[in-house]
């Protein structure tokens, strides 16, 4: 059954050459009755289908009775767009710091997965941050119309001056990757593409020493 209804789409495709009925229309009669079969030479068009002379017209078109134009067919609604991927990464320096304010706001700003690690932004390799970065590239690859953002508490847990955020600035603007703040003057999110290295440059003149 599923293979005829595959042939069927098949012909669909085509108009009549006989009746010059358009393709996705069943075909007309001289006396502009539906035909209760489509015309042979339609089925010439589709070489696999020559010998299948029994596909009928679908009962909701109404064989038989003259061809009417049906009701006005409304535009699709949109579809409402894709809940924004949101990794979080959290971060502190020492093993006094605690971690989980943090990991409570990203978690309720919807961030899933969490990164966190304590750790100094004086160290250049930090595990977890870079954990969280290959997880928001590998979700933009899969899926390159998906909004991918890094969420953050704060400017502070992502970078140390100016050279380490215009790294990152780089590293997100290549991938499309956004860029979220929670906390602090520059809270929201940024897309960093087009003037996003400029964008970081001034996030870097305002954000306070890293800790």
């Amino acid at each position: 059954m599923s293979e005829l209804a595959d042939r069927a789409a098949a012909v669909e495709r085509f108009d009549c050459p006989m009746c010059a009925a358009p393709a996705g229309s069943p075909c007309r009669t001289r006396g502009g009755k539906i035909a209760p079969k489509y015309h042979t030479p339609r089925f010439t068009l589709v070489p696999q289908l020559r010998a299948e002379l029994e596909i009928r017209t679908p009962a909701e078109r109404g064989p038989g009775r003259t061809w009417a134009a049906g009701p006005a067919i409304d535009a699709a609604t949109p579809t409402a767009a894709a809940k924004p991927t949101r990794v979080g990464y959290a971060r502190c320096s020492t093993a006094q710091q605690e971690l989980q304010s943090q990991l409570d706001a990203l978690q309720q700003a919807g961030c899933q997965p969490l990164f966190s690690e304590k750790i100094s932004t004086r160290i250049k390799v930090r595990p977890e941050f870079a954990k969280a970065l290959e997880y928001a590239r590998t979700i933009k690859q899969a899926v390159p119309h998906q909004r991918v953002i890094l969420t953050v508490h704060e400017m502070k847990r992502l970078g140390r001056g100016a050279a380490d955020l215009l790294t990152i600035a780089e590293d997100l603007r290549r991938h499309d990757i956004e860029l979220e703040l929670l906390t602090g003057p520059l809270q929201g999110i940024y897309n960093p593409s087009g003037h996003g290295a400029a964008l970081f440059a001034f996030f870097a003149r305002r954000a306070p020493g890293a800790a």
